[in-house]
């Protein structure tokens, strides 16, 4: 069933809950998203990372792969434009159906990441599609220090003000996670997502969900947040699990690696389900 970000984030808000939105690039990470989606009835964000739409097959035929999948199966699926920031591949995302884009303007002056995130509001709500930007900014695993990050988090009245003037349908925020591997112990400031979730009438996401911590993003989801990136630790279950086949059978078809491959991350993604609520909550259209 394939559906908006603002109806899985308004359905996710309304039951206290956080979408999952894994990255994929291929068809077995395609596939595996919604293998565990229809196994958790969960549901679940298929996240296409901009990178994807510059590569020029993968860009004609992942998107229509994922809005096929999505409209047969049973679970609630979107699909979502992740981390947006060239204005080319954030319209090709728009006119190739996808059900909502991310505009990331998020390191450019506040005024100037208003200005992109409106008009991209403005076209995509035309064509029912939901936007999702960025205010503060979640930087890199590697930038981390023994403090956490060094700056960019997310301020709660900054984050008011700009989702009431682009009329976003969620925001992503800054409040201590980072991309890629942790460098340090990731240190989230609930104090101030609990604050910002007070303050701002749409949903939160939580960009770089990988190696957080289970415990942590629990928490963060008890105090508001909706959806949750994750990529990098899919990345890494699906590459240990083929290195132990590898180990065990170095003659195994590369066929049979990329399922092993698939099958890890499915596991992975079933535990996130179970643990951030998301599992039994889909629902169907009437």
């Amino acid at each position: 069933m394939y559906v908006t970000l603002k109806e899985l984030l308004g359905h996710a808000e309304q039951e206290g809950y956080t979408v999952l939105a894994p990255n994929v690039f291929n068809l077995e990470s395609l596939i595996a998203v919604v293998e565990a989606a229809e196994a958790e009835q969960a549901p679940v964000i298929i996240a296409i990372g901009e990178s994807r739409l510059k590569d020029e097959r993968l860009q004609k035929y992942l998107p229509v792969i994922a809005r096929q999948i999505a409209r047969e199966t049973a679970v609630p699926v979107g699909i979502n434009l992740d981390h947006g920031k060239s204005y080319h591949e954030l319209v090709l995302a728009i006119q190739k159906e996808f059900s909502s884009v991310m505009i990331d303007a998020s390191m450019c002056p506040y005024e100037e990441n208003v200005t992109r995130t409106r008009e991209i509001v403005k076209i995509a709500h035309e064509l029912g599609i939901s936007v999702e930007a960025e205010i503060g900014h979640v930087g890199m695993g590697e930038d981390y220090t023994e403090n956490g990050v060094k700056d960019g988090l997310t301020e709660p009245e900054v984050a008011k003000r700009f989702a009431e003037e682009t009329q976003v349908d969620a925001l992503a925020v800054a409040v201590g996670t980072a991309h890629g591997v942790y460098k340090g112990t990731p240190k989230l400031d609930f104090e101030r997502l609990e604050e910002i979730h007070k303050m701002v009438n749409v949903p939160l996401v939580l960009h770089g969900g990988s190696g957080t911590g289970m415990e942590n993003l629990i928490k963060a989801s008890r105090l508001g947040i909706r959806k949750l990136n994750i990529n990098t630790e899919l990345l890494i279950e699906a590459r240990e699990q083929v290195r132990r086949e590898l180990e065990e059978n170095p003659g195994i078809d590369y066929s049979i690696l990329l399922k092993h491959g698939k099958d890890a991350v499915v596991r992975t993604l079933r535990g996130y389900m179970q643990a951030l609520g998301s599992s039994g909550k889909a629902w169907s259209k009437s």
